[in-house]
């Protein structure tokens, strides 16, 4: 049986090779917290903050 990537993993990846999807990545974290949505939001960025650093 072939082993799959966990998402984070694929999103990282996702975000350091696709300049868009990382932009909308962002907005969509920024978005969900004006929204009122604070933990998705949060985990959102955060998902982005470790793409972009780690």
């Amino acid at each position: 049986m072939a082993r799959t990537k966990r998402f984070k993993e694929l999103v990282q990846e996702q975000v350091k090779s696709d300049r868009k999807f990382a932009e909308a990545l962002l907005r969509e974290g920024v978005d969900a917290m004006l929204s009122g949505d604070v933990e998705t939001g949060k985990t959102i960025l955060r998902d982005y903050i470790k793409a972009i650093v780690g």
